[in-house]
């Protein structure tokens, strides 16, 4: 059975590093957290499982205004 992070409110393929050419898997100097904010305040941390090549997404509740 594959474990998973169940604080994330999303998990995908799609991942924002690779998106803008910065993929670990290239570039293993990128380091983490990265954040996203929405247009409503929420803060999004995003982690990344280059091995899987997912990117995981959680509201971060210390960050939200």
């Amino acid at each position: 059975m594959e474990k998973r992070d169940s604080g994330a409110v999303m998990t995908c393929k799609y991942c924002i590093l690779h998106e803008m050419g910065h993929c670990r898997k290239i570039n293993p100097m990128n380091k983490e957290p990265k954040y996203l904010r929405m247009q409503n305040g929420t803060i999004l941390r995003l982690k990344f499982d280059c091995q899987q090549c997912q990117m995981l997404v959680f509201i971060d509740k210390q960050r939200i205004s």
